[in-house]
Formats: structure tokens, C-alpha cells, sequence
């Protein structure tokens, strides 16, 4: 079954993708909430196939979304649903290599078609991905491919990096590089930089008095409520009480 995540803040727009939709003919389970934060916060853990987001939405808006998923996750799908037809945000979307751009007046009508195309492109994506696991566990230079991944990761993990970046610094195909990485280590290549910032930043918090947002800089995050959610989700912890936690007790 496929996982579907959708945001609009609009709540009669969420009522017809729930009912309106469907999902059940196309193997899909959806899940949907009322803005981007929220998607990208459930996106850590569901992993989806398929992102639904509305254009415009208070906070976080529907082409941050898409700057996410592309920075983080290009192997999942994205539909942008809008109210405006200007060509400006379509061109947006599509430089994150959104699917498919639809206008909610259509969301009836065209939205299923799009679905069905995603599923399709789904499809042959997970042929290939089990073409390059045949291919990974054959070739030696696949191993060599990887240690050169290992070794740019722990050069660069405080920086803002992409799987494009890593692909052009090897020369190597996005995808393939993604699951060359899962293959040989047994975890997602973004879901272990995470880890390595937020190691990283335990050290910064015990050993200097910097501010959070410097911290969160520090270590590779923009956003400083995303880098004290993440740290939140992987110690228990926020980074405040994490640090007051280990101070020396006088």
C-alpha cells in the first residue's frame, strides 16, 4: 500500500481529499493535516511515497515543503494543490521537481488522474531500486562508492547538504547514491546525518554556553524549532533540558 501525506489549511479542501478521493481503488492510505509544519514533522517517521501540500498556508508554506523533500527526501512524490493559477509558483514547484501542479477548482477531477501517474512512476522507481540491490550486492565498486559517500558525509554533515550535492561531488546518480547508502549501512542517508548533527550538538550544548539557534547553526540546521523538535524526538529531551540535565549541581 502506498502512503500518502497531505497539508491545506483549508478544511473543506481536507474533506474532499478524505472523501472525494478514491484511495482505496488506488492502494493508497492517506493522512492528512492542516499545515506544512505539521507534514514535515510526521514526514520524519511515516516516510510517505506521495506529498499532497497546498500552496499557501500560514508558517510554513507549500514551497518550503517542497524545498524539504527535495533537500531530504527525493525519492517521494510531490502534488502541489492551489488556489492561483500564476505561472510563477508553478515554475517554483517545479524547479523542486513537484509531479504535478493542480488548481483546487480541478482537485475533483484531476487530482485521481495524477495519482495514478505518481503510482505508475512509483512503480517503475521500486523496479529499478531492486535492479540496483542485484547490482549493489554483485559490484565491488559499489563498496567503494559507499566509503566515498561515508567519507563526505562525516566531512560535511554540519553543513547544508543535498543528495545533489553528494551525486555531483561523485559523479553518481541521486537515487542510486540514496540507496547504495541504505543498502550498506541500514539506515536512510538524511535519517543519519540527523543523527550525526544531533550527536554533534550534545557536545556544543555540554561544552560551550552559545544560545540554541547558534547551536542549531552550528551543526547543519536553518531552523531552530525543527533542529529542537529532531533533538526532542531522538533524546527525550529538548536541547535546554538536555543541557540543564548535565550541569554540575553546586
Amino acid at each position: 500500500m502506498w502512503k500518502v501525506m497531505a497539508a491545506d489549511d483549508e478544511a473543506y479542501v481536507r474533506d474532499a481529499l478524505g472523501q472525494l478521493i478514491p484511495w482505496e481503488e488506488f492502494d493508497c492510505k492517506i493522512q492528512i493535516v492542516s499545515d506544512g509544519q505539521t507534514l514535515i514533522e510526521e514526514m520524519d517517521t511515516e516516510h510517505p511515497d506521495i506529498i499532497i501540500t497546498d500552496i499557501r498556508m500560514p508558517g510554513m508554506d507549500g514551497l518550503e515543503v517542497c524545498q524539504y523533500v527535495s533537500q531530504y527526501c527525493p525519492e517521494t512524490q510531490v502534488i502541489i494543490l492551489s488556489a492561483y493559477s500564476d505561472f510563477s509558483y508553478a515554475r517554483t514547484a517545479m524547479r523542486y521537481g513537484v509531479f504535478e501542479y493542480i488548481l483546487k477548482v480541478e482537485l475533483v477531477e484531476e487530482l485521481p488522474k495524477a495519482i495514478e501517474k505518481v503510482i505508475h512512476t512509483l512503480e517503475k522507481q521500486r523496479a529499478e531500486i531492486l535492479d540496483d540491490y542485484a547490482d549493489i550486492s554483485k559490484e565491488s565498486g559499489s563498496q567503494d562508492l559507499y566509503q566515498r559517500m561515508v567519507q563526505y558525509v562525516e566531512r560535511n554533515y554540519r553543513k547544508v547538504i543535498t543528495l545533489a550535492d553528494i551525486a555531483e561531488h561523485l559523479h553518481a546518480n541521486q537515487s542510486y547514491l540514496s540507496r547504495l547508502y541504505k543498502s550498506c549501512s541500514g539506515v536512510n542517508l538524511f535519517d543519519d546525518i540527523l543523527t550525526r548533527r544531533i550527536e554533534k550538538s550534545k557536545e556544543c550544548l555540554l561544552a560551550s554556553d552559545w544560545k540554541i539557534h547558534q547551536v542549531a547553526a552550528y551543526v547543519g540546521f536553518e531552523d531552530a524549532g525543527y533542529f529542537s523538535r529532531v533533538f526532542k524526538k531522538q533524546t527525550g529531551l529538548s536541547p535546554k533540558e538536555f543541557r540543564n540535565a548535565r550541569e554540575p549541581k553546586t
